[in-house]
């Protein structure tokens, strides 16, 4: 059983701030910290210390950043064979500012992200074929994420997308189509719906126009107030952990990695959302992306001890 990971790997520049910038200002920072991140990244990082080996299938390029984050996710025990390196494009960045609330504000460059195409998705068939669950975001050319969910649903995976960056809704329309589970944040789920998620009774709302688009499980991503889920007529809200938040940056995307690992454990959709939570919460008490993600007996731990 497997879970494949597609999706961006950038290297991320962090630089913490007294207050997020506003239009023209210039804002000072005392340091700045470096490590890997984009969605994709985040995700399988977060998988694999979580305990499952993911394939990870991500696009960088044949430059000094690609080559340090080769290092760095073969450090943590990923198999970076599956990562595809551009032969012209730069490997792909974030700029990132980060509040003493934990708030972000990010700029990122697509680079070699950007160039992944159905070609070399081709490639990897036979993986995303096999795989249980496919992690898919949205931070590479949406034809090369359509690729990879048709070879995937032509197996047995089940295809969790994270509707991040939202796309032109025709788009997102036609992903969510092939989507079995889609698990937006609120202002996603209000860009998706029309319907900003702000309790249960909106959630619930917004899942229903969710549902109607393809996907069998809905899964709203709300903050420190938990996450609301929807699947086969079970509904309900699963609340959040109180942590000490540092650094909200990859948060949703460790959400999704411990829902994925949760799942592919035969967890109910309930455990697993709340496993999710766990994770997710757990991320924001570090700084980075990628780096900040959780290992298993802490997300365990946190679990137990709101039991």
């Amino acid at each position: 059983m497997t879970i494949v990971v597609v999706g961006s790997s950038n290297f991320d520049f962090a630089a913490r701030v007294a207050k997020l910038p506003v239009q023209g200002q210039t804002v000072s920072s005392q340091a700045y910290k470096t490590g890997p991140g984009g969605k994709g990244c985040n995700q399988a990082l977060a998988v694999a210390r979580l305990g499952v080996d993911p394939v990870f299938i991500s696009k960088i390029g044949d430059d000094m950043l690609g080559n340090q984050l080769i290092e760095t996710l073969a450090a943590e025990g990923l198999d970076t064979t599956h990562l595809i390196v551009a032969d012209e494009a730069q490997t792909g960045i974030a700029l990132i500012s980060i509040d003493e609330a934990g708030e972000n504000m990010i700029t990122v460059v697509g680079g070699a992200n950007m160039t992944m195409t159905r070609s070399d998705l081709h490639e990897k068939q036979d993986y995303l074929r096999d795989c249980d669950y496919l992690l898919l975001q949205l931070e590479c050319p949406v034809v090369a994420i359509d690729c990879a969910i048709k070879y995937a649903r032509e197996g047995k995976a089940k295809v969790m997308l994270d509707p991040a960056p939202v796309a032109d809704l025709v788009v997102m329309r036609d992903l969510l189509a092939l989507t079995h589970i889609v698990t937006p944040n609120q202002s996603e789920c209000l860009a998706l719906t029309g319907i900003d998620p702000v309790d249960e009774a909106t959630a619930s709302s917004a899942s229903i126009k969710l549902h109607d688009m393809g996907p069998e499980t809905v899964i709203i991503k709300m903050g420190g107030d938990g996450a609301f889920y929807s699947s086969g007529g079970q509904t309900g809200m699963v609340p959040g952990f109180v942590v000490n938040t540092v650094d909200t940056v990859g948060a949703g995307d460790c959400f999704n990695a411990g829902l994925a690992v949760a799942l592919h454990g035969d967890q109910s959709l309930k455990d697993a959302v709340r496993f999710a939570c766990a994770t997710g919460a757990l991320s924001t008490t570090n700084n980075g992306a990628a780096e900040a993600a959780p290992r298993l007996a802490d997300v365990l731990s946190l679990i137990e001890g709101n039991a």
